[in-house]
């Protein structure tokens, strides 16, 4: 969403930040060659309205830092908020299928005989963290409740 593929991405990705105004990139849009592409906008408006539909992720802050020293330029600091930065990361439709939150156990035959190690969550550290994690939440929600 909302471009129907990576090469109509790429095409929309280019007249973007081609500098083109919304004529120049109506016109190449109603090339021929182009209209082969079979592309879902037409227009360099619809071409706006979806790439406004794009998540747009995190909103870098700024502030003058104040030095004891006399500067040429003022000494700037930037940062984005690390919580908007993995909501980003998590909302991203490119990696809800890539990231795995869940620790598991993964093995070569239904007897379980031979544990495989693939990535971090199926390594013995994420199970154990995971049940150690387990057990302090339910000591914390218990002494809380009592």
């Amino acid at each position: 969403y909302p471009f129907s593929g990576r090469k109509e991405w790429e095409v929309a990705l280019w007249l973007l930040h081609s500098g083109l105004s919304m004529a120049k990139i109506n016109s190449f849009l109603s090339l021929e060659m182009i209209k082969s592409l079979l592309l879902s906008f037409l227009l360099a408006k619809e071409l706006h309205s979806r790439a406004k539909m794009l998540p747009s992720g995190p909103h870098w802050l700024s502030q003058v830092i104040t030095t004891v020293h006399l500067m040429k330029s003022p000494v700037i600091l930037y940062w984005c908020n690390p919580l908007e930065c993995i909501m980003s990361i998590l909302n991203h439709p490119f990696f809800h299928d890539q990231i795995d939150f869940m620790p598991c156990r993964v093995y070569t035959t239904a007897q379980r005989l031979c544990h495989m190690y693939s990535e971090w969550m199926t390594a013995e550290d994420a199970w154990n963290m995971q049940v150690h994690f387990s057990f302090f939440l339910c000591v914390a929600v218990l002494t809380f409740f009592k």
